[in-house]
């Protein structure tokens, strides 16, 4: 909800809701990272055979942050495969990292480049499509939120809390519950 309260006015670009609404969902997503069990063997975690495990997912989402930030000088969105992570704190840093410079970034980026400049998208090498920078970014930005979805419902399996992400959790609300009795 904090978007729609914080929005300045009915003029604002699309660029500066994408700013703002990253932001907001980052900063969600760093919690949600943090929230992972630091005993990176339990990232191992796969409610199925066909499902990422918790590395996986991580380590595909959260260089999605790094490929557009760098895409806003180089125009090429590169990814790899498989990235690893030594703890939890140095995913959670590595994101941060890249999540704050492309804020830096867009501020400095003019609104012709992001509604118009075409962006590749690479996967090892490899050109699977390319849009404009709006559009590569928000898909990237709603990219990263379906697989903080994903990874939603693994905390409870790997032995750890599940982070509040939009609202309280069933612990929350049962700590809300029982101080009403």
């Amino acid at each position: 909800m904090d978007i729609l309260h914080n929005r300045k006015s009915s003029s604002m670009t699309n660029k500066e809701f994408f700013i703002q609404t990253w932001q907001s969902e980052m900063k969600k997503t760093a919690g949600a990272v943090k929230a992972l069990p630091r005993d990176m063997s339990k990232l191992s975690y796969r409610c199925d055979g066909k499902a990422r495990s918790a590395a996986e997912i991580i380590g595909h989402m959260l260089p999605h942050a790094e490929s557009i930030c760098k895409a806003t000088t180089s125009f090429v969105a590169a990814e790899t495969t498989g990235k690893t992570y030594n703890s939890i704190e140095d995913a959670a840093t590595y994101f941060e990292t890249y999540a704050t410079r492309l804020v830096e970034k867009l501020q400095a980026t003019d609104d012709t480049i992001w509604n118009e400049k075409v962006i590749d998208f690479r996967l090892d090498g490899n050109k699977l499509f390319a849009y404009p920078m709006r559009d590569m970014f928000w898909m990237m930005m709603f990219d990263i939120i379906h697989h903080r979805g994903q990874l939603s419902t693994y905390y409870r399996q790997m032995g750890v809390r599940n982070p509040s992400i939009y609202g309280p959790t069933a612990e929350d609300m049962e700590v809300m519950m029982a101080g009403k009795n």
